[in-house]
């Protein structure tokens, strides 16, 4: 199984992958097939790739969270179809004015619970896609397949790799300069300009050390002549795990129900 990782697919192939899948869902209004998208990508994360479980819980709950919003918007507020006449744009009453009920008897008697369900499970299955995007790959690894694959022009990809790595750098400068007005007795509040003022000063800094140190090595943005170390290329399995992904939610539009 360790030759069966997520991380070895080309990035771009990957992207295009999911993007063509967040396409075909946008199309249908299947809850089974959302929920077998949302589990089929979590399933997949979970043995088929090096991501931790933990950091892979921890992104879920804002993900659950607003799927339970969305579940509740369309709970209360959507319109089941044929319910109202045409030209009629009044919201339908759903559960609001039906208190008397337990909420687990209004929720499965209401009328908007199909639409609601659909919502959520919706947002779950455009979520779970994301994370098998982002969990699954480098940020480094997608830039360079972006420039090989899609034709991206490397002073733009080595610009999108230096500010990526730049930004731990800035995060700890944040902290430092934070710590450094505490010492000297200067309130910055949280939301206060300072720390981030100063933190991009020297931001600047490091960005005009970075374009020096480029053009001192003969980076001239065009990358004609140019070798690289690690040059992504598209496999059998790359063409294969896309056309399973697009085949198999077209399969589930045609039939499941």
């Amino acid at each position: 199984m360790s030759g069966l990782k997520l991380e070895r697919l080309n990035p771009s192939v990957k992207a295009a992958t999911v993007l063509t899948c967040v396409v075909l869902l946008s199309f249908q209004y299947l809850i089974t097939l959302n929920l077998a998208v949302f589990i089929a990508a979590l399933l997949l994360l979970m043995f088929f790739s090096e991501a931790r479980w933990g950091r892979l819980a921890a992104l879920l709950v804002p993900a659950l969270i607003g799927a339970f919003g969305l579940f509740l918007m369309g709970l209360y507020y959507a319109r089941a179809p044929g319910d109202l006449p045409a030209g009629n744009d009044a919201v339908l009453p759903g559960l609001a004015h039906v208190t008397l009920m337990p909420y687990a008897v209004r929720a499965a008697l209401s009328r908007n619970l199909t639409a609601a369900l659909q919502l959520a499970t919706r947002l779950l299955a455009y979520a779970g896609l994301g994370l098998l995007f982002s969990l699954s790959t480098r940020g480094e690894d997608f830039v360079l397949s972006l420039m090989h694959q899609c034709r991206l022009p490397p002073k733009f990809a080595y610009g999108i790799l230096a500010a990526f790595n730049l930004m731990p750098n800035m995060a700890r400068e944040l902290r430092n300069v934070r710590t450094a007005f505490a010492v000297r007795n200067i309130h910055a509040g949280i939301f206060s300009l300072k720390p981030a003022f100063t933190m991009l000063v020297n931001s600047v800094r490091w960005s005009e050390a970075i374009a020096m140190a480029m053009e001192s090595r003969g980076f001239d943005g065009s990358g004609a002549g140019r070798t690289y170390y690690t040059v992504p290329s598209v496999r059998w399995y790359d063409v294969a795990f896309a056309l399973a992904c697009a085949g198999l939610i077209l399969c589930g539009m045609a039939f499941l129900t």
